[in-house]
């Protein structure tokens, strides 16, 4: 994947995950661990939304390939992605509400991310997919939701380090202010 995160980088992703970013956390002024917080949390709701691009793309995918397989009707290709991706869409969550916060930018980027492994594969023509071609497309995009869901959970972990300090933080202000 050339978008992994790299030792030293100057993007977000490589901030993140920096090894001193959610280090000696207790020494950061307040204003500094929010700051961590929100990049963080920025971060994650990129990849967030890119896993939920490439999740659709392949169960698009995926469907097409069971109708063939099983012999169904084509139907229309609208209402076909409108049911797959209303199905896919009651996945498992953090509890969070959830936020589409992201900028314009990131939202093509992650658009032109997820396009780069639909390259050959057309979702608006599916029927001039071959089958190999189908398995094929879905294999990169299985192994790039992977790849991105490994990165976003260790996002994750580096947000919830952030958070559990603030939160810490705000337990002992309250307990002083109790006092």
């Amino acid at each position: 994947m050339s978008d992994a995160p790299m030792t030293g980088g100057k993007r977000r992703i490589d901030k993140v995950l920096a090894e001193d970013f959610s280090r000696d956390l207790g020494s950061l002024e307040m204003d500094e661990l929010r700051a961590r917080r929100d990049l963080s949390r920025a971060e994650r709701d990129y990849l967030s939304f890119l896993r939920r691009l490439l999740q659709g793309r392949r169960d698009i995918l995926r469907d097409e390939l069971r109708r063939r397989e099983s012999g169904g009707d084509a139907g229309s290709l609208v209402e076909r992605i409108t049911a797959v991706l209303a199905e896919g869409s009651r996945g498992p969550s953090r509890g969070e509400a959830v936020m589409v916060s992201l900028p314009d930018e990131e939202i093509t980027l992650a658009r032109r991310r997820t396009e780069r492994l639909l390259s050959d594969a057309r979702l608006s023509d599916l029927e001039r997919l071959s089958d190999d071609d189908l398995r094929g497309t879905i294999e990169r995009i299985d192994e790039e939701e992977r790849t991105v869901s490994e990165v976003r959970g260790r996002v994750l972990d580096v947000h919830d380090r952030l958070q559990g300090e603030l939160k810490r933080r705000l337990r002992t202000q309250l307990k002083g202010l109790r006092a």
